[in-house]
């Protein structure tokens, strides 16, 4: 079930929503973020197809969200589709849309839903308000770190987001694989990046963090807010139908990108 556009990403206490975000707030910390992306660089030793990937979506819904009870295949082919609908011709856009939640295979793996899915933020520096139920951030432990705790932490001014340690979940997990398989595909950096941090909302959307980037960070932040517009704001579209024509349409499409499986 979609939502109005002026509804979208309404949360309120005591909701699904609220508990999962109370429980990745509380166990995301700088520690565990550090050992889960260092394991992202390895595999869960499984080969597939990227189209098996998204077969699997079949059977995920997002808990996070609070605009979408669609198993996340339909929101797949949801943001692809309206992509397709404006920018008929940028092919590897469409398949962004398609992948970009992708990583959610995670839940396949064993991975517990707070290190799947939801909001992602920066660890090792201030929790900035801008993080969705900010007040579940004083259960996590870093915030009575000195160090973390402070404005900039372990980092450095204008360091650059891609050098910010963001927490673990499908977004870091994605890219890795695309990293690492990259003979394998003709899928561009461009939109890995995007893939990397769509889900970064205190940052593109919340204004947080911009003490951070560097001049380069601006051009990778508009192309994320031009992928948003996609991605949030196609689950308001109550009428969409996945039809045969566009699973073929994007079975073929898929297979132009990533011909071949990838190491999962």
């Amino acid at each position: 079930m979609s939502s109005t556009t002026n509804t979208l990403r309404t949360y309120h206490d005591n909701t699904p929503q609220f508990h999962f975000y109370e429980s990745m707030h509380k166990n995301q910390t700088h520690d565990y973020v550090k050992g889960k992306l260092q394991q992202y660089k390895n595999t869960y030793n499984q080969s597939f197809f990227m189209s098996e990937v998204l077969s699997q979506m079949d059977n995920f819904i997002d808990p996070s969200d609070p605009d979408i009870d669609e198993p996340n295949s339909f929101h797949a082919y949801q943001t692809a589709e309206s992509i397709r609908k404006r920018e008929p011709e940028n092919k590897a856009l469409q398949i962004c849309g398609l992948i970009h939640d992708l990583g959610k295979i995670l839940f396949k793996f064993g991975e517990p839903p707070w290190a799947v899915v939801g909001d992602t933020y920066a660890v090792g520096c201030k929790f900035p308000q801008t993080i969705v139920y900010y007040k579940t951030m004083l259960e996590n432990p870093d915030i009575n770190n000195p160090v973390f705790s402070s404005k900039l932490g372990i980092y450095k001014e204008h360091c650059g987001i891609q050098n910010l340690i963001i927490t673990a979940g499908h977004d870091e997990y994605l890219y890795n694989v695309l990293q690492r398989n990259d003979d394998k595909h003709t899928f561009p950096k461009k939109y890995q990046d995007i893939i990397r941090f769509h889900s970064f909302y205190p940052w593109h959307t919340g204004g947080s963090y911009r003490e951070f980037m560097k001049p380069d960070d601006y051009k990778l932040l508009e192309n994320v807010l031009d992928f948003n517009k996609y991605d949030l704001y196609s689950k308001a579209d109550d009428d969409f139908v996945v039809t045969d024509d566009i699973i073929t349409y994007y079975n073929d499409l898929i297979t132009d990108f990533f011909p071949v499986p990838l190491s999962w």
